[in-house]
C-alpha cells in the first residue's frame, strides 16, 4: 500500500464515491483553519481505497517537527480495517518530520435511544450516557485494533477530544409528518408559536453575516465561550459555498436568531447558531431548527446533524440544558470511537505535552 498526496480534483472525484463522511475532511475545511496547513492524501492499492485531509501545525520552539491531526477520519472503510493503511500513515507522517498523529474514525461505536436517555434524566443514580443500554452497537473491536498498532486513547467522557465523542441525530429518511410527530409537545408548541407571532425564515448570505456574528456575540457572553471572529464565519461560507447556507430568523424587520448548516453526502450538520435574549419568547431557534430540517428532508439528505453533546446526565452538569434541548426532536445519540494519538518522536511529543500543560 501507498501513501500518495491528492490533487484537490482527484479528491473530490473520491469522495463523490463516499455516501457518510464528515464536512471536516474536505478541502474547504483545510482552507477555514487558520493557523495549519493541510494536505490531501490517498491510500492506494491498485487503486484508492480511502483519503484523508491531513492538517499540519508546527510545534512551539521545535518549528521543524509538526503535529499532524486528521478531524473525523481518515476516510477508510472501517468494517473491513487493514492495519497496512495506518501502517503506512505513520512512516509517510514520520519521514515529513511529524511527532503525533492524531485522528478521530468516523466510525459509531453505539447509538442511544430518545426515551432511554430521558429515563436516564430522571434517574438520579445514572450519571453518563454510557450506562444507558444502547440501542445498537458496532465495531466494538476496533479500538482494540488501534490500540494494537500503538495508538493510545485519553480516558474522555464527551468533549475531552478535539471533536465531540458524543452527537445528537435525527433521521431524514422518515416522512416529515413522521419527523414532526417524533418532536415533543413543547417543541411542536414553539413552532406553532414562532408562525403565530409572525417569524420568518430566510436564507442569507455573506453579507448577512454581520447581523449573525452581533448575536453571536450577544449568545456568547451569555453562555461563556470565547468567540470566533466576522472574518471565520466570513470565510466559512465562501469555502463551503452552496455546501453551507445562513439561516436567520426575523420578526418585525430585527433578526432574532440565526444558524449556519452545512451538508455533505448524506449528511447536514446544524454548524453554528446564534440568537438574542430579548426576542426568545418568540421561539424563533424552534423554528430555524424545523425550517433546517425541512430543507434537509426536501434535498435528499438522510441524516440531521446537532453535532456535540455531553455525556452527562447529572442534573447539576451546565451542559445537561443542551442535550434537554436536542432531545425534544425526537433523535438519537450517537458515541462515536473517538480520537486516538500515535507517537512518532517520543523526546519532541513529551516536550509538547510538556509546553501545552504549562501553557
Amino acid at each position: 500500500m501507498q501513501i500518495i498526496q491528492l490533487t484537490e480534483s482527484e479528491y473530490q472525484s473520491y469522495l463523490t464515491t463516499q455516501p457518510d463522511y464528515s464536512f471536516l475532511q474536505t478541502p474547504a475545511w483545510g482552507r477555514i483553519k487558520t493557523g495549519w496547513s493541510y494536505e490531501l492524501i490517498g491510500f492506494k492499492k491498485t487503486e484508492l481505497i480511502g483519503v484523508a485531509l491531513v492538517l499540519y501545525k508546527s510545534a512551539p520552539i521545535f518549528s521543524k517537527y509538526k503535529l499532524a491531526y486528521i478531524p473525523e477520519g481518515p476516510i477508510l472503510n472501517w468494517v473491513e480495517f487493514d492495519s497496512t493503511a495506518l501502517i503506512e500513515l505513520g512512516k509517510y507522517l514520520k519521514a515529513k518530520n511529524c511527532f503525533l498523529l492524531k485522528l478521530g474514525p468516523k466510525v459509531l461505536l453505539h447509538r442511544y435511544g430518545n426515551a432511554d436517555l430521558k429515563a436516564g434524566l430522571a434517574d438520579e443514580r445514572i450519571n453518563s450516557i454510557s450506562e444507558l443500554n444502547p440501542i445498537e452497537t458496532k465495531h466494538i473491536d476496533l479500538k482494540a485494533k488501534l490500540l494494537d498498532l500503538g495508538f493510545k486513547q485519553e480516558s474522555s467522557s464527551s468533549f475531552g477530544d478535539v471533536q465531540p465523542r458524543y452527537t445528537f441525530e435525527v433521521d431524514l429518511t422518515r416522512s416529515e409528518q413522521d419527523i414532526l410527530d417524533d418532536f415533543n409537545q413543547q417543541w411542536r408548541r414553539n413552532i406553532k408559536k414562532a408562525n403565530a407571532a409572525g417569524v420568518t425564515i430566510r436564507i442569507g448570505n455573506v453579507s448577512d453575516l454581520v447581523k449573525f456574528h452581533e448575536l453571536y456575540l450577544e449568545t456568547a457572553k451569555r453562555d461563556g465561550f470565547a468567540p470566533r471572529s466576522l472574518s471565520y464565519f466570513e470565510n466559512y461560507l465562501t469555502q463551503f459555498g452552496k455546501s453551507a447556507r445562513l439561516y436567520l430568523a426575523e420578526h418585525d424587520g430585527r433578526v432574532e436568531a440565526a444558524t449556519i448548516w452545512v451538508a455533505v453526502g448524506d449528511r447536514a450538520w446544524y454548524s453554528y447558531g446564534a440568537s438574542s435574549t430579548s426576542g426568545r419568547e418568540l421561539r424563533p431557534s424552534n423554528a430555524l431548527q424545523w425550517k433546517m430540517m425541512q430543507d434537509s428532508k426536501a434535498a435528499g439528505f438522510k441524516v440531521y446533524d446537532l453535532r456535540g453533546i455531553s455525556a452527562s446526565l447529572s442534573a447539576s452538569d451546565p451542559l445537561v440544558g443542551l442535550l434537554n434541548f436536542k432531545l425534544g426532536l425526537g433523535g438519537t445519540a450517537v458515541e462515536w470511537l473517538g480520537e486516538f494519538d500515535l507517537v512518532l518522536n517520543k523526546p519532541i511529543a513529551t516536550a509538547y505535552a510538556l509546553a501545552r500543560r504549562i501553557k
